[in-house]
């Protein structure tokens, strides 16, 4: 766990198990709220991953502003980033550290409206991400829309966030279903819809082929660990989704999680 920069001395530390939260006393709230979203579904998702040790400590910096924000993403994190950064970048992970903007901030730093839920899912979504860096044997390689999938996926965002869920269900009844070369090459269509593969995925070959996917693949070519071509893959996902099975399965998945 790095040591965070030139840290104000008005931050505070919240330590649970293996995940400190720096904050400042405005956000006490958010982070009790950070600290029990993770410490109940961290270590779910280390088991979803087949993570039984090893997995270091977590450090989130709950930030009050966009100056903040951009000075820890380049500082601690060591991230290359616009300045000022987009109002729409609210977090940023690295290895096992994640500086997120605070709910406090959003009203005057972000396009977001703050829902508790939706930074609870926020929170998992960079954790998702923490785990595939960790567990990839080349993280640079990892195409975007693989990336993106498995934190939408997992984190609940895509069973119960209507802007992760909509364009998906949306493109399906008006007919308008990307190709798989489109969703690898726009990031629009990686966010949107690469939740929608890894749905796929975990349906017809179980979590254990995406964790296989997740630790094995080095060249970004994830497809090729379901041995079948891929425009027999783009066929029968786009017919998956044509039957109903997405909305199915998430209108389950709802009823679980209530």
């Amino acid at each position: 766990m790095d040591t965070i920069p030139a840290m104000p001395d008005t931050y505070l530390s919240l330590t649970t198990d293996d995940i400190e939260i720096r904050f400042a006393e405005a956000d006490r709230p958010s982070a009790l709220l950070a600290g029990e979203a993770l410490g109940e579904r961290v270590p779910e998702l280390l088991k979803v991953f087949e993570i039984d040790s090893g997995f270091p400590p977590i450090q989130v910096v709950l930030v009050p502003d966009r100056d903040e924000f951009d000075r820890l993403v380049r500082d601690l994190l060591k991230v290359e980033i616009e300045v000022p950064s987009h109002p729409a970048r609210i977090a940023q992970p690295q290895r096992t550290d994640m500086v997120v903007l605070s709910p406090t901030a959003y009203a005057e730093h972000s396009t977001f409206e703050y829902v508790p839920e939706d930074f609870r899912r926020l929170l998992l979504h960079e954790v998702v991400h923490m785990i595939e860096e960790f567990l990839s044997p080349d993280i640079e390689t990892s195409p975007r829309w693989w990336g993106e999938g498995l934190a939408v996926f997992y984190s609940g965002q895509s069973t119960c966030e209507e802007g992760f869920r909509k364009p998906a269900l949306d493109g399906i009844a008006k007919g308008s279903i990307p190709t798989i070369e489109e969703i690898e090459s726009e990031a629009k269509h990686a966010y949107d819809w690469g939740w929608t593969l890894v749905a796929f995925i975990e349906c017809h070959y179980g979590t254990s082929m995406i964790v296989r996917m997740v630790k094995e693949c080095a060249d970004g070519d994830v497809l090729s660990f379901l041995d079948e071509s891929h425009e027999s893959i783009e066929s029968r996902w786009r017919a998956w989704l044509n039957e109903g099975r997405l909305e199915e399965r998430s209108s389950l998945s709802e009823e679980a999680d209530a």
